[in-house]
């Protein structure tokens, strides 16, 4: 008989907790990757928050992976591997888990691409982390559709706190140009020293004459 709740099995409990801790830290991820690509920090600051960037996103697929095993021990739902692996293979509301497996998927390649960030190209790494919009609002539609804690008033608080600090620093990066970067300090050009015309060896009056 599977442990209880309140009547409500624990692994489901478990699934909805992870569910809305991996959202959350994707949400605090997006929003340092548009803090640093605003320019709005220093340079020194921007290297501390890149590590943070990361970590949070690694964290953020650890409770993805912990979310997606507790739904399959969950005696209600009865979900399969493959319903959790596959989008559009579940039995409960198909597109909405979609959404989220979706969301899973695009958040594990961003994650992989730090390390392949060389490899590619700064260039192209940045083009790829426009991914990050995609799995930032599929997950937050899978949030509000497949859970049952973020209905009615609950579910647009919840929305809107996520949805200000990155509609805010995307408007800002669209509207506010970056800092150009300082251009190289040009070396001013050396003067040749001027040559001192060698005096000319006076050659004494009848010298040379017979």
């Amino acid at each position: 008989m599977p442990l209880l709740a309140a009547g409500v099995p624990v692994a489901w409990l478990i699934a909805r907790a992870a569910g809305l801790v991996a959202f959350a830290l994707l949400t605090v991820s997006v929003t340092l990757g548009l803090m640093m690509s605003t320019r709005l920090l220093q340079p020194r600051r921007q290297k501390d928050l890149m590590g943070w960037h990361q970590t949070l996103l690694w964290i953020a697929l650890w409770m993805l992976v912990l979310h997606g095993g507790a739904i399959l021990l969950d005696p209600v739902m009865h979900f399969r591997v493959t319903a959790v692996l596959v989008p559009g293979l579940a039995p409960w509301r198909p597109l909405t888990i979609a959404a989220g497996v979706v969301a899973g998927y695009v958040m594990l390649a961003l994650a992989t691409s730090f390390r392949a960030r060389r490899r590619i190209g700064q260039r192209r790494w940045r083009q790829l982390h426009y991914a990050s919009f995609v799995a930032f609002f599929l997950a937050l539609g899978h949030a509000l559709h497949a859970g049952t804690d973020l209905h009615g008033t609950t579910g647009l608080v919840f929305a809107a706190l996520a949805l200000a600090p990155v509609l805010w620093l995307t408007f800002v990066r669209i509207l506010t140009p970056g800092r150009p970067a300082p251009p190289p300090a040009k070396s001013r050009p050396t003067r040749a020293p001027e040559r001192i015309p060698a005096q000319r060896e006076r050659t004494p009056v009848g010298a040379g004459s017979a």
